[in-house]
């Protein structure tokens, strides 16, 4: 999926100064697994989880570790292609780009750093698509890029612990990043609020949403 159109959308070459692997800490994440915990401590819930990127043997290794019910989305590569609504096609059907029918429950969205992606007219229309399957208290973690040039294509996230994960790139392109605000976001958002945000060294935005109460 994609989030936000690029700006300019002109695909430069590779960059070969910026290596294809590295490791950020992700304070915010590792707030959510104590939240979790906690949690998990007081109801001994069982969670629904949204991993909006493709298969992933680690994420689900790692989310194990509690009682749950975890989901495939794998529709991060694909975001970017989803319709603009316009005179061409004046309506957008996410339940058609994104299947939630028999997705009920949901208490974490993981969508990585999908939310940079995606047309921003679009991201109104994903925040109620899935606002719309969230029990209360739900979060939604995703990474946002504040500054210069982003990869072409999504980043590939492995967690290494809940305070550091390993990120890979995919495409030597780049592209310029949108670089939304929080403002933006949370405008664009509406049915939820920023719980946590960290700047990380490397330029990311790490955001931890929360789902706004009825």
């Amino acid at each position: 999926m994609a989030l936000f159109a690029k700006p300019g959308g002109a695909i430069q070459a590779g960059q070969p100064a910026q290596p294809a692997f590295s490791q950020l800490g992700c304070p915010a994440f590792a707030a959510l697994v104590e939240a979790m915990q906690s949690r998990e401590e007081k109801t001994d819930p069982k969670f629904g989880i949204l991993d909006l990127a493709r298969a992933s043997g680690n994420h689900i290794e790692f989310f194990s570790r509690f009682r749950c019910k975890y989901h495939i989305g794998d529709v991060l590569d694909a975001m970017e292609s989803w319709p603009v609504p316009g005179e061409d096609t004046p309506v957008v059907d996410l339940e058609t780009l994104l299947p939630l029918y028999h997705t009920e429950g949901l208490d974490l969205i993981l969508a990585w750093d999908g939310l940079n992606y995606l047309h921003p007219e679009l991201l109104p229309l994903l925040s109620r698509h899935l606002a719309k399957k969230c029990n209360p208290g739900a979060w939604l973690h995703a990474f946002v890029y504040t500054r210069g040039d982003m990869p072409a294509r999504p980043l590939r996230f492995d967690i290494l612990s809940p305070e550091k994960m390993a990120c890979t790139r995919h495409s030597e392109d780049w592209v310029g990043a949108p670089c939304p605000p929080q403002r933006v976001l949370e405008s664009r958002m509406p049915e939820f609020h920023v719980l946590q945000s960290r700047l990380l060294q490397n330029g990311l935005q790490e955001y931890l949403f929360q789902i706004n109460k009825n």
